[in-house]
């Protein structure tokens, strides 16, 4: 259980909202419908989404809080998510190897000496022919938190995801979409303004 985010959550409204992630959203509606992995979903916006769509839905978070939550709206949404309170210390023996479809990591943010560590540890639970989604901040995005301080973001540069680091990352995918683009955000509270983010597709061959 992680106190930080139990905190966060800790408040009556969604603070990244009810409503998935547009291009979390956008890519799985085009992906056929199986088995997908949620790493620190938070609330479960994007879990209770991929819920209704027809997914089978494993998620996992440090916050209890969040797993509450996330519950609540799978309730809301007459949808059964399975919800698990750990870290991505604990993957490997809550999962299990070659039975996801899709892992979907939206804005989560590591510390840099445990980024590669914790992503990589999530690819022996893909299928062959199997996605991972990412959307996160650029590590641009500074200039944006420095200018506007609800555009959301970790509080340093070094958790924020660089194409570099992705290629470097995921070397055993192919790669089929990687962009670092500008967009609008609003998520909730905790997520408004102008943003930096990379976007990536990767698939297991």
């Amino acid at each position: 259980m992680n106190s930080k985010w139990d905190e966060s959550y800790n408040i009556e409204e969604y603070r990244y909202g009810e409503t998935p992630n547009l291009f979390f959203k956008e890519t799985i509606d085009t992906l056929p419908i199986g088995r997908i992995l949620l790493p620190a979903d938070g609330e479960g916006r994007n879990s209770v989404y991929a819920a209704v769509r027809g997914w089978t839905v494993d998620a996992f978070d440090q916050s209890l809080q969040g797993r509450e939550k996330a519950l609540r709206l799978a309730q809301k949404n007459n949808v059964d998510i399975s919800f698990k309170v750990i870290d991505f210390e604990n993957v490997s023996e809550n999962y299990i190897r070659d039975s996801y479809d899709a892992i979907a990591l939206t804005y989560v943010h590591l510390p840099e000496q445990l980024k590669a560590k914790y992503h990589q540890s999530l690819l022996p639970l893909l299928k062959t022919g199997g996605h991972i989604l990412i959307e996160g901040f650029s590590k641009e995005h500074v200039k944006h938190q420095q200018q506007n301080p609800s555009a959301g973001g970790p509080p340093h540069v070094d958790m924020m995801y660089s194409k570099q680091e992705i290629l470097l990352i995921f070397d055993s995918l192919a790669i089929n979409l990687l962009e670092e683009r500008e967009i609008e955000l609003a998520e909730g509270i905790g997520h408004n303004g102008k943003a930096s983010v990379i976007r990536f597709i990767g698939q297991k061959i």
